[in-house]
């Protein structure tokens, strides 16, 4: 099998991610927010819960941007913004620090911002090896640590194809997370699962 379809910029393939199934992120999600709440969904892919075109195509029944994460401003606010797919872990603090103010300029003073990012401890125990989600295999491989940073490609197979992603990560504690949050003039009220790679934050103003 070989390699399908287009790639967003990050290396992510699009036509997996439009074609894998949501999981527990929708709940998750639709648990911390009231009913007909309006939702900017910062980096929303294929619309699973973009930052490319190619990615943007597959969303449906929403409003589309396409602009970069860190210099947006719609000059709106919205009752919830929504940074998934642990773009928190990126590992240059000033794009990080940037995402999370673009967060901030757009939620609204009583909203909130539900955030994903990589388990605390994960980059300790994550290990190179294979696992199933419904029907698609991934296969963490090339898995190489740098003090809390860590590389890996992850290979996925779904419906006889195939796609590699080549990726960097930084780990981020709860402290670290706090402190990234209050830089962009927000704060953490909750963790929303029970690993605590969901954060729920709101204005500190």
């Amino acid at each position: 099998m070989g390699a399908s379809g287009h790639y967003a910029p990050d290396g992510s393939p699009v036509e997996l991610y439009a074609r894998l199934a949501a999981g527990d992120e929708p709940a998750i999600v639709h648990g911390a927010i009231p009913a007909g709440a309006t939702v900017l969904d910062l980096g929303c892919g294929a619309g699973r819960i973009a930052h490319s075109p190619e990615m943007l195509e597959h969303v449906r029944g929403a409003e589309k941007v396409l602009a970069d994460i860190r210099t947006l401003d719609l000059r709106r606010r919205f009752d919830c913004v929504l940074l998934a797919s642990n773009l928190l872990n990126c590992v240059d603090a000033i794009t990080r620090d940037a995402m999370l103010a673009a967060c901030a300029r757009h939620v609204s003073p009583d909203g909130c911002v539900v955030i994903q990012r990589l388990a605390p401890g994960r980059a300790l125990t994550i290990e190179e090896g294979a696992w199933t989600r419904g029907q698609a295999t991934f296969h963490l491989t090339s898995l190489i640590r740098r003090g809390r940073v860590f590389s890996a490609t992850m290979v996925f197979e779904l419906e006889g194809k195939r796609w590699r992603h080549s990726f960097e990560a930084e780990m981020l504690d709860d402290e670290e997370t706090d402190g990234a949050l209050a830089r962009a003039g927000l704060r953490r009220d909750a963790f929303l699962d029970e690993t605590r790679a969901w954060v729920k934050a709101s204005s500190a103003t």
